[in-house]
């Protein structure tokens, strides 16, 4: 064996091992991965009459997720063909005070903010932990609750 390794360039033998450190790696780095974001309003969008069925659920997820110490960080986004900024003052008015007033996650654990324009429809992403959790697709114009 010591043979067949001395008759190899020095460069064949760097690149085996810089493969085999990838490749271990990446299978490590697999298996750390964070879940996929949960997707509200699929391609329709939300429009304020499913605050009962759909949106409080994933709002008690998150609150249950983000217990008491860990921040909730809301970024409303405004879609096509959407203008005014009071609609994402609105959103995430809606969502801080839920937060807030109902869930009792303290008023400095509730951050929000304005993000850039984004292509087709609104959205607001919440952030537990600093990790994104939940985007809510908004239909145009639309608040979480009519």
């Amino acid at each position: 064996m010591q043979t067949m390794l001395r008759s190899l360039p020095l460069t064949v033998i760097s690149l085996a091992l810089i493969a085999c450190g990838v490749s271990q790696g990446t299978a490590a780095a697999q298996n750390t991965q964070t879940p996929e974001p949960y997707i509200v309003g699929g391609s329709r969008g939300l429009d304020g009459t499913n605050l009962e069925e759909t949106t409080s659920h994933y709002l008690d997820l998150i609150a249950k997720s983000a217990g008491e110490e860990k921040s909730i960080i809301m970024i409303a986004r405004l879609g096509d063909d959407e203008v005014s900024r009071r609609i994402i003052l609105r959103r995430l008015s809606a969502l801080s005070d839920y937060f807030v007033n109902t869930r009792g996650i303290a008023v400095g654990n509730a951050i929000t903010a304005e993000g850039e324009r984004v292509r087709g429809l609104g959205r607001v992403e919440v952030y537990v932990g600093g990790k994104l959790f939940v985007v809510f697709r908004m239909r145009r114009n639309r608040d979480f609750v009519r």
